[in-house]
Protein backbone atom coordinates (compact mmCIF):
# COMPACT_ATOMS: atom_id res chain seq x y z
CA UNK A 1 0.00 0.00 0.00
CA UNK A 2 1.37 3.41 -0.95
CA UNK A 3 1.23 5.56 2.19
CA UNK A 4 1.09 9.34 2.36
CA UNK A 5 2.16 11.20 5.51
CA UNK A 6 -0.80 11.72 7.81
CA UNK A 7 -0.06 15.29 8.88
CA UNK A 8 -0.16 17.01 5.44
CA UNK A 9 -3.37 15.14 4.59
CA UNK A 10 -4.96 16.08 7.90
CA UNK A 11 -3.92 19.73 7.62
CA UNK A 12 -5.15 20.20 4.05
CA UNK A 13 -8.39 18.29 4.59
CA UNK A 14 -9.39 20.19 7.74
CA UNK A 15 -8.54 23.54 6.13
CA UNK A 16 -10.77 22.63 3.18
CA UNK A 17 -13.53 21.50 5.55
CA UNK A 18 -13.48 24.79 7.45
CA UNK A 19 -14.01 26.63 4.16
CA UNK A 20 -16.35 24.29 2.33
CA UNK A 21 -18.30 22.22 4.86
CA UNK A 22 -21.96 21.96 4.02
CA UNK A 23 -24.69 23.48 6.15
CA UNK A 24 -26.70 20.46 7.27
CA UNK A 25 -29.42 20.33 9.95
CA UNK A 26 -27.42 17.92 12.13
CA UNK A 27 -24.16 19.87 11.93
CA UNK A 28 -23.11 21.99 14.89
CA UNK A 29 -24.65 19.77 17.57
CA UNK A 30 -22.87 17.51 20.03
CA UNK A 31 -26.16 16.00 21.24
CA UNK A 32 -25.62 12.23 20.89
CA UNK A 33 -29.34 11.58 20.36
CA UNK A 34 -29.58 14.01 17.44
CA UNK A 35 -26.33 12.76 15.91
CA UNK A 36 -27.54 9.17 16.26
CA UNK A 37 -30.87 9.96 14.55
CA UNK A 38 -29.05 11.63 11.64
CA UNK A 39 -26.67 8.70 11.20
CA UNK A 40 -29.53 6.19 11.17
CA UNK A 41 -31.43 8.27 8.61
CA UNK A 42 -28.35 8.60 6.39
CA UNK A 43 -27.99 4.83 6.05
CA UNK A 44 -29.17 3.95 2.52
CA UNK A 45 -30.75 7.41 2.10
CA UNK A 46 -29.40 10.51 0.36
CA UNK A 47 -28.32 13.62 2.26
CA UNK A 48 -30.94 15.65 0.36
CA UNK A 49 -33.78 13.35 1.44
CA UNK A 50 -32.63 13.30 5.07
CA UNK A 51 -32.23 17.09 5.13
CA UNK A 52 -35.91 17.44 4.24
CA UNK A 53 -37.08 15.04 6.98
CA UNK A 54 -34.66 15.40 9.88
CA UNK A 55 -36.15 18.48 11.57
CA UNK A 56 -39.73 17.21 11.25
CA UNK A 57 -38.79 13.90 12.91
CA UNK A 58 -37.10 15.73 15.79
CA UNK A 59 -40.08 18.02 16.27
CA UNK A 60 -42.17 14.91 16.78
CA UNK A 61 -39.55 13.11 18.92
CA UNK A 62 -37.30 15.86 20.34
CA UNK A 63 -35.39 13.62 22.74
CA UNK A 64 -34.61 10.01 23.48
CA UNK A 65 -37.34 9.70 26.11
CA UNK A 66 -40.09 10.83 23.73
CA UNK A 67 -38.92 8.30 21.14
CA UNK A 68 -38.72 5.49 23.70
CA UNK A 69 -42.28 6.19 24.89
CA UNK A 70 -43.76 6.45 21.37
CA UNK A 71 -45.87 3.74 19.75
CA UNK A 72 -44.25 1.95 16.84
CA UNK A 73 -47.03 3.16 14.51
CA UNK A 74 -46.17 6.78 15.35
CA UNK A 75 -42.47 6.25 14.67
CA UNK A 76 -43.16 4.49 11.37
CA UNK A 77 -45.50 7.30 10.34
CA UNK A 78 -42.81 9.92 11.05
CA UNK A 79 -40.34 7.79 9.08
CA UNK A 80 -42.73 7.32 6.15
CA UNK A 81 -41.03 7.94 2.82
CA UNK A 82 -37.46 7.35 4.04
CA UNK A 83 -37.60 3.61 3.34
CA UNK A 84 -35.81 0.70 5.01
CA UNK A 85 -38.26 0.75 7.90
CA UNK A 86 -36.29 -1.71 10.04
CA UNK A 87 -34.12 1.33 10.80
CA UNK A 88 -37.05 3.11 12.45
CA UNK A 89 -38.04 0.02 14.43
CA UNK A 90 -34.47 -0.48 15.64
CA UNK A 91 -34.17 3.21 16.51
CA UNK A 92 -37.19 2.96 18.79
CA UNK A 93 -36.09 -0.38 20.27
CA UNK A 94 -32.62 0.97 21.00
CA UNK A 95 -34.09 4.10 22.63
CA UNK A 96 -36.15 1.90 24.94
CA UNK A 97 -33.07 -0.16 25.86
CA UNK A 98 -30.98 2.97 26.48
CA UNK A 99 -33.67 4.31 28.80
CA UNK A 100 -33.90 0.99 30.63
CA UNK A 101 -30.22 0.02 30.81
CA UNK A 102 -28.31 3.31 30.54
CA UNK A 103 -30.51 5.83 32.34
CA UNK A 104 -31.63 7.46 29.08
CA UNK A 105 -28.09 8.53 28.11
CA UNK A 106 -26.56 7.31 24.84
CA UNK A 107 -23.46 5.32 25.91
CA UNK A 108 -19.93 6.50 25.09
CA UNK A 109 -18.58 2.95 25.05
CA UNK A 110 -18.55 1.42 21.52
CA UNK A 111 -18.97 -2.08 22.96
CA UNK A 112 -22.11 -1.02 24.83
CA UNK A 113 -23.44 0.57 21.64
CA UNK A 114 -22.83 -2.58 19.58
CA UNK A 115 -25.19 -4.47 21.87
CA UNK A 116 -28.07 -2.15 20.95
CA UNK A 117 -30.48 -2.83 18.06
CA UNK A 118 -29.31 -1.29 14.79
CA UNK A 119 -25.77 -0.49 15.95
CA UNK A 120 -23.10 -2.06 13.77
CA UNK A 121 -19.39 -1.28 13.82
CA UNK A 122 -19.76 1.98 11.89
CA UNK A 123 -22.57 3.41 14.03
CA UNK A 124 -20.87 2.35 17.27
CA UNK A 125 -17.80 4.38 16.25
CA UNK A 126 -19.44 7.34 14.48
CA UNK A 127 -21.82 8.38 17.28
CA UNK A 128 -19.26 8.57 20.13
CA UNK A 129 -16.69 10.15 17.78
CA UNK A 130 -19.02 12.90 16.58
CA UNK A 131 -20.85 13.42 19.89
CA UNK A 132 -18.24 12.75 22.56
CA UNK A 133 -15.00 13.46 20.69
CA UNK A 134 -13.61 9.94 21.07
CA UNK A 135 -10.77 9.10 18.71
CA UNK A 136 -12.52 6.25 16.90
CA UNK A 137 -12.24 5.59 13.14
CA UNK A 138 -15.62 5.38 11.40
CA UNK A 139 -15.86 4.57 7.70
CA UNK A 140 -19.13 4.72 5.78
CA UNK A 141 -19.22 4.19 2.00
CA UNK A 142 -17.97 7.72 1.29
CA UNK A 143 -15.09 7.57 3.77
CA UNK A 144 -14.17 4.10 2.50
CA UNK A 145 -13.98 5.36 -1.08
CA UNK A 146 -11.88 8.45 -0.23
CA UNK A 147 -9.41 6.57 1.96
CA UNK A 148 -9.13 3.67 -0.50
CA UNK A 149 -8.11 6.12 -3.22
CA UNK A 150 -5.92 8.25 -1.01
CA UNK A 151 -3.78 5.27 0.00
CA UNK A 152 -4.47 3.04 -3.06
CA UNK A 153 -5.91 0.32 -0.83
CA UNK A 154 -6.67 -2.71 -2.96
CA UNK A 155 -9.35 -5.30 -2.38
CA UNK A 156 -13.12 -5.51 -2.54
CA UNK A 157 -15.02 -2.90 -0.55
CA UNK A 158 -16.83 -4.54 2.33
CA UNK A 159 -14.43 -7.46 2.68
CA UNK A 160 -12.85 -8.04 6.07
CA UNK A 161 -9.29 -7.28 4.97
CA UNK A 162 -10.24 -4.16 3.02
CA UNK A 163 -12.34 -2.81 5.87
CA UNK A 164 -9.50 -3.39 8.35
CA UNK A 165 -7.01 -1.57 6.10
CA UNK A 166 -9.36 1.40 5.64
CA UNK A 167 -10.03 1.70 9.40
CA UNK A 168 -6.32 1.55 10.19
CA UNK A 169 -5.65 4.34 7.68
CA UNK A 170 -8.48 6.39 9.20
CA UNK A 171 -7.06 5.83 12.67
CA UNK A 172 -3.68 7.26 11.62
CA UNK A 173 -5.38 10.34 10.17
CA UNK A 174 -7.50 11.25 13.19
CA UNK A 175 -6.27 14.28 15.13
CA UNK A 176 -6.15 14.16 18.94
CA UNK A 177 -8.77 16.91 19.24
CA UNK A 178 -12.18 16.96 17.54
CA UNK A 179 -11.56 13.76 15.55
CA UNK A 180 -15.18 13.85 14.40
CA UNK A 181 -14.37 16.88 12.23
CA UNK A 182 -11.93 14.83 10.17
CA UNK A 183 -14.45 12.03 9.75
CA UNK A 184 -17.10 14.56 8.67
CA UNK A 185 -14.58 16.12 6.25
CA UNK A 186 -13.91 12.74 4.63
CA UNK A 187 -17.67 12.21 4.30
CA UNK A 188 -18.16 15.60 2.65
CA UNK A 189 -15.24 15.03 0.30
CA UNK A 190 -16.67 11.69 -0.78
CA UNK A 191 -20.16 13.06 -1.32
CA UNK A 192 -19.19 16.22 -3.22
CA UNK A 193 -15.85 15.65 -5.00
CA UNK A 194 -14.43 12.13 -4.63
CA UNK A 195 -17.59 10.53 -6.00
CA UNK A 196 -17.92 6.92 -7.10
CA UNK A 197 -17.97 7.86 -10.78
CA UNK A 198 -16.20 10.79 -12.45
CA UNK A 199 -14.44 12.17 -9.35
CA UNK A 200 -13.54 15.85 -9.72
CA UNK A 201 -9.86 15.47 -8.89
CA UNK A 202 -9.11 19.01 -10.06
CA UNK A 203 -11.16 20.39 -7.16
CA UNK A 204 -9.81 17.99 -4.53
CA UNK A 205 -7.64 19.50 -1.76
CA UNK A 206 -5.74 16.19 -1.54
CA UNK A 207 -5.07 15.66 -5.23
CA UNK A 208 -1.28 15.97 -4.85
CA UNK A 209 -1.26 13.45 -2.00
CA UNK A 210 -3.58 10.85 -3.55
CA UNK A 211 -1.88 7.54 -4.45
CA UNK A 212 -4.70 6.43 -6.77
CA UNK A 213 -4.47 9.74 -8.64
CA UNK A 214 -0.72 9.29 -9.07
CA UNK A 215 -1.44 5.90 -10.61
CA UNK A 216 -3.85 7.59 -13.02
CA UNK A 217 -6.83 5.43 -12.06
CA UNK A 218 -8.75 6.82 -9.07
CA UNK A 219 -11.99 5.13 -10.13
CA UNK A 220 -10.33 1.72 -9.80
CA UNK A 221 -10.40 2.10 -6.00
CA UNK A 222 -12.06 0.49 -4.20
CA UNK A 223 -13.02 -2.61 -6.16
CA UNK A 224 -16.78 -3.06 -5.91
CA UNK A 225 -18.42 -6.44 -5.63
CA UNK A 226 -20.75 -7.30 -8.51
CA UNK A 227 -24.29 -6.18 -7.77
CA UNK A 228 -27.07 -8.75 -8.01
CA UNK A 229 -29.36 -8.36 -11.00
CA UNK A 230 -32.54 -6.39 -10.65
CA UNK A 231 -35.65 -8.55 -10.37
CA UNK A 232 -38.76 -7.52 -12.26
CA UNK A 233 -41.94 -7.82 -10.18
CA UNK A 234 -45.47 -7.31 -11.47
CA UNK A 235 -47.93 -5.97 -8.90
CA UNK A 236 -51.69 -5.48 -9.16
CA UNK A 237 -53.12 -3.08 -6.54
CA UNK A 238 -56.70 -2.13 -5.75
CA UNK A 239 -57.89 1.40 -5.04
CA UNK A 240 -61.16 1.16 -3.13
CA UNK A 241 -62.84 4.45 -2.26
CA UNK A 242 -66.11 5.10 -0.46
CA UNK A 243 -67.37 8.46 0.79
CA UNK A 244 -63.99 10.12 0.36
CA UNK A 245 -62.05 7.41 2.17
CA UNK A 246 -59.65 4.81 0.76
CA UNK A 247 -59.26 1.25 2.05
CA UNK A 248 -55.81 0.05 3.11
CA UNK A 249 -54.63 -3.16 4.73
CA UNK A 250 -51.82 -3.64 7.24
CA UNK A 251 -48.74 -5.40 5.90
CA UNK A 252 -47.52 -8.38 7.93
CA UNK A 253 -44.57 -10.77 7.80
CA UNK A 254 -42.05 -8.72 5.80
CA UNK A 255 -39.62 -5.81 6.11
CA UNK A 256 -42.71 -3.57 5.72
CA UNK A 257 -44.55 -5.24 8.62
CA UNK A 258 -46.88 -2.82 10.37
CA UNK A 259 -47.13 -0.47 7.37
CA UNK A 260 -50.38 0.29 5.54
CA UNK A 261 -50.75 -0.47 1.83
CA UNK A 262 -53.45 -0.87 -0.80
CA UNK A 263 -54.62 -4.47 -1.26
CA UNK A 264 -52.24 -5.98 -3.78
CA UNK A 265 -50.93 -9.12 -5.42
CA UNK A 266 -47.26 -9.41 -6.48
CA UNK A 267 -45.84 -11.88 -9.00
CA UNK A 268 -42.25 -12.53 -10.08
CA UNK A 269 -40.86 -12.25 -13.59
CA UNK A 270 -43.32 -9.52 -14.50
CA UNK A 271 -46.25 -11.96 -14.75
CA UNK A 272 -49.20 -9.55 -14.86
CA UNK A 273 -51.82 -12.29 -15.13
CA UNK A 274 -50.55 -13.96 -11.96
CA UNK A 275 -50.48 -10.60 -10.17
CA UNK A 276 -54.09 -9.88 -11.14
CA UNK A 277 -55.20 -13.32 -9.95
CA UNK A 278 -53.43 -12.85 -6.63
CA UNK A 279 -55.08 -9.47 -6.17
CA UNK A 280 -58.50 -11.04 -6.79
CA UNK A 281 -57.76 -13.67 -4.14
CA UNK A 282 -56.62 -10.99 -1.68
CA UNK A 283 -59.83 -8.99 -2.22
CA UNK A 284 -62.23 -11.92 -1.88
CA UNK A 285 -62.08 -12.25 1.96
CA UNK A 286 -62.90 -8.54 2.17
CA UNK A 287 -65.98 -8.94 -0.03
CA UNK A 288 -64.42 -7.01 -2.88
CA UNK A 289 -63.62 -7.53 -6.55
CA UNK A 290 -61.38 -5.62 -8.93
CA UNK A 291 -62.23 -3.83 -12.14
CA UNK A 292 -61.18 -5.38 -15.41
CA UNK A 293 -59.10 -2.48 -16.73
CA UNK A 294 -56.29 -0.65 -14.88
CA UNK A 295 -57.03 2.97 -13.97
CA UNK A 296 -53.36 3.89 -13.48
CA UNK A 297 -49.84 2.49 -13.51
CA UNK A 298 -46.84 3.11 -11.26
CA UNK A 299 -43.17 2.15 -11.28
CA UNK A 300 -41.07 1.78 -8.13
CA UNK A 301 -37.61 0.40 -7.36
CA UNK A 302 -36.69 -1.01 -3.95
CA UNK A 303 -33.96 -3.40 -2.73
CA UNK A 304 -32.90 -4.65 -6.18
CA UNK A 305 -36.48 -5.10 -7.30
CA UNK A 306 -38.16 -3.16 -10.08
CA UNK A 307 -41.90 -3.06 -9.42
CA UNK A 308 -44.38 -2.43 -12.22
CA UNK A 309 -47.76 -1.74 -10.62
CA UNK A 310 -51.17 -1.78 -12.29
CA UNK A 311 -53.80 0.02 -10.22
CA UNK A 312 -57.40 -1.24 -10.47
CA UNK A 313 -60.58 0.17 -9.01
CA UNK A 314 -62.06 -2.08 -6.33
CA UNK A 315 -65.79 -2.64 -5.88
CA UNK A 316 -68.16 -4.21 -3.37
CA UNK A 317 -69.28 -3.90 0.22
CA UNK A 318 -66.38 -4.39 2.60
CA UNK A 319 -66.90 -7.10 5.16
CA UNK A 320 -64.68 -8.54 7.84
CA UNK A 321 -64.14 -12.26 7.38
CA UNK A 322 -62.17 -14.71 9.52
CA UNK A 323 -58.52 -14.61 8.49
CA UNK A 324 -58.93 -11.39 6.47
CA UNK A 325 -56.14 -8.83 6.66
CA UNK A 326 -56.50 -5.94 9.10
CA UNK A 327 -58.22 -3.22 7.07
CA UNK A 328 -58.88 0.46 7.72
CA UNK A 329 -60.40 3.42 5.93
CA UNK A 330 -58.29 6.58 5.53
CA UNK A 331 -59.14 10.08 4.40
CA UNK A 332 -56.47 11.71 2.25
CA UNK A 333 -55.41 13.83 5.21
CA UNK A 334 -55.12 10.81 7.50
CA UNK A 335 -53.22 8.89 4.85
CA UNK A 336 -50.73 11.71 4.44
CA UNK A 337 -49.81 11.33 8.14
CA UNK A 338 -50.01 7.52 8.36
CA UNK A 339 -47.29 4.85 8.46
CA UNK A 340 -47.19 4.16 4.73
CA UNK A 341 -44.27 3.26 2.45
CA UNK A 342 -43.39 5.34 -0.59
CA UNK A 343 -45.12 2.85 -2.91
CA UNK A 344 -48.47 3.34 -1.13
CA UNK A 345 -48.07 7.08 -1.51
CA UNK A 346 -47.35 6.66 -5.24
CA UNK A 347 -50.42 4.50 -5.75
CA UNK A 348 -52.59 7.03 -3.90
CA UNK A 349 -51.30 9.85 -6.07
CA UNK A 350 -51.79 7.85 -9.27
CA UNK A 351 -55.44 7.39 -8.28
CA UNK A 352 -55.80 11.12 -7.55
CA UNK A 353 -56.27 10.56 -3.81
CA UNK A 354 -53.26 12.61 -2.59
Amino acid sequence: MNRSPAEPIRRRLLAWFRREKRRLPWRGTRDPYRIWVSEVMLQQTTVAAVSRRYDAFLRRFPDLDSLARAREDSVLAAWSGLGYYARARNLRRAAREIRRRHGGVVPRDPEALRRLPGFGDYMAAAVPSLAYGLRLPAADANVTRVVSRLFAIGGIAGSKTHRAAVLESCRRLLPPRRPGDLTAALMDLGQTICTARAPECGRCPLVELCAARRQGRPEAFPTRAAKPKMRRIAVAAAFVEQRGRALLVRREGSFLAGMWEFPCGPARDGDRRAARERLSRALAPLGLRRGSVPIASVRHTVVRRRLEIEVFAGYGEVRRAPGAAAARWFTSRQLDRAAIPTLTRKVARSAGFL
